[in-house]
């Protein structure tokens, strides 16, 4: 949500306005306020919350309008000060150094075509920059005008205007910078005891006979605001603490006061200097906890979009692949029935070409399927009993051809049993085919593929290693990941899917799985699994002792 002064810049004109008028009017009755409280020994009000007014209008102001506003509120500041008693020649140089306080200020904060915030902590940077050359730009105006035509010290009178004009804009224009939002529900019980504790410490470090500077002890309590209810409640807390710290003190009440700090007529200047320092420190911790927050929360939206836009893409491709597996079902269908027929050699070799290639289509639509039914956590696969080395025999058998056609040697080896494992055969199935493909498609001829089978203390171990071209270092940690092919597997034909499918069964089997390749001398994989694998239900049952491990 916006803050006020956002809203009254971005309103109508006629809204912007008469808002300017009210803050103006605010202005001439707060200045004639503090005129009408005990005078300071220089001679200047101990504090002027109309400044605080005065910056306010001028940062609601757009473009050359703020020349406008300088001079109403030079104009609303002579009329305050001649209304207090002042001498002509003073008003108009305290209308002057008022109007020139706002300029200074508005010119810092609010850009021409920007409204003031208070959102970051860079923008609190930019506020406290402000506040002090526009304090110190009064502070000299004011000065010199009480010293040319009163007689007073210059530098009494600089030292008491600036943390008098500093303190009133710090503590006051925050509330109208700082962003509207409501505070979450399950902290409202926390922020009443918060505030309940706030009202306590000050009353015990601000109240009656208080000799001892205890007045850090409201920074924990600031801090708490700080992290826990964000920016807008820790320039409220200020704002409290800043009324409830100068009020008492000019009433003569607390550790700075004259009575305490020894020093008649320096305790408001005293107070309002510590003041500042916690509100400038609170405000930039306040504006760094909500700018962390504010990134988390656009992360957070990120996410969920991208996790939106992968269940779209999951969505979209097991559609398209149920799609296609009825047509392409019925070309291999049909492809095949015509092997069977009559043909002269040009026709048989147009029919091998589409039956393989109608497999290779078939074989990559039921991957796509099973990569969408791993994302979406359904079809986990049914839990039997599984002799592990007879699942092993049998796929190096099923590969034998393809290794035989490519000049590839394909053994098998086995450990000490036994391998008796409950788990999904299909998915067991389907991660042996893979690996061994794998295997043998990157081998080149006279080249070897091993395949092995071991017990573990924990489970078994499959490992399937070859002597084929390998995987490059730098390519290791993306080969699971979808669609991506090495360099070493770019004059091969793949789609990229069989590793990233691999390894989604593996993780399914409540295994894991370990690649290991140098480049050059062949690839190495390791994949570990439980005796017994989780079952649908994400429970396990009790796995069998561990018989004597035997490793490759």
């Amino acid at each position: 949500m916006n803050n006020l002064v956002v809203s009254l810049w971005a309103a109508p004109r006629r809204w912007r306005y008469a808002a300017i008028l009210v803050l103006l009017l605010v202005a001439y009755g707060l200045g004639r306020a503090s005129l009408a409280a005990p005078p300071s020994p220089t001679g200047v009000a101990q504090w002027w919350p109309a400044a605080a007014a005065a910056v306010l209008a001028m940062c609601v102001a757009r473009g050359r309008e703020r020349a406008v506003v300088a001079i109403l509120v030079t104009v609303v500041t002579v009329a305050a000060n001649l209304g207090g008693g002042r001498p002509l020649p003073v008003a108009l140089g305290f209308g002057l150094a008022n109007a020139l306080e706002a300029w200074v200020f508005s010119a810092i904060v609010a850009r021409r075509d920007e409204p003031a915030r208070l959102d970051t902590v860079r923008d609190v940077l930019r506020f406290t920059i402000a506040v002090l050359c526009g304090a110190v730009a009064i502070g000299l105006v004011a000065a010199s005008t009480v010293t040319l035509f009163e007689g007073a010290s210059f530098g009494q009178v600089l030292l008491a205007a600036i943390p008098s004009h500093a303190f009133a804009v710090f503590v006051l224009v925050p509330l109208a910078l700082v962003r509207r939002s409501q505070a979450r529900a399950e902290r409202r019980l926390e922020l009443l005891i918060q505030v309940g504790a706030m009202m306590l410490v000050l009353g015990v470090v601000y109240g009656p006979g208080r000799s001892l500077p205890i007045s850090f002890l409201i920074l924990p309590l600031l801090t708490w605001a700080a992290f826990r209810f964000g920016i807008r409640i820790v320039a409220w807390e200020v704002c409290g603490t800043a009324m409830v710290a100068s009020g008492l003190t000019s009433l003569g009440i607390g550790y700075f006061s004259a009575a305490q700090s020894g020093a008649t007529g320096t305790s408001g200047p005293y107070v309002q200097i510590f003041l500042v320092t916690f509100a400038s420190s609170m405000l930039l911790l306040a504006a760094e906890l909500a700018q962390r927050d504010d990134v988390l929360s656009r992360e957070r939206e990120v996410v969920q979009a991208l996790r939106e836009l992968n269940r779209q893409k999951d969505d979209f491709v097991s559609s398209v692949s149920h799609e296609l597996r009825t047509p392409i079902t019925s070309i291999l269908g049909f492809a095949e029935e015509l092997e069977d027929t009559t043909l002269d050699a040009d026709q048989a070799r147009f029919t091998r070409v589409i039956v393989r290639n109608s497999h290779r289509l078939a074989q990559l639509v039921e991957d796509l399927l099973d990569l969408s039914k791993m994302s979406t956590h359904t079809d986990t696969g049914q839990d039997e009993a599984v002799d592990l080395a007879a699942l092993v025999a049998e796929c190096v058998e099923e590969q034998a051809p393809q290794a035989h056609a490519a000049g590839v040697s394909l053994t098998a080896e086995f450990g000490a049993g036994p391998f008796d494992v409950r788990s999904s055969a299909s998915d067991l199935r389907r991660v042996l085919t893979n690996l061994v493909s794998n295997a043998v498609k990157f081998t080149p001829p006279h080249g070897q593929v091993w395949v092995g089978c071991t017990t573990d203390t924990d489970g078994m171990l499959l490992t399937v290693s070859d002597n084929g071209v390998g995987i490059p270092p730098q390519d290791i940690e993306r080969v699971f990941d979808r669609f991506f092919r090495s360099a070493s597997a770019e004059l091969l034909a793949g789609t990229g899917l069989g590793l990233p499918l691999t390894k989604g069964l593996v993780d399914r089997l409540g295994g894991t799985i370990d690649l290991q390749s140098d480049g050059h001398t062949g690839t190495h994989v390791t994949v570990a699994l439980p005796r017994v694998s989780p079952l649908r239900s994400g429970t396990t049952t009790e796995t069998d002792s561990p018989s004597t491990t035997t490793r490759m």
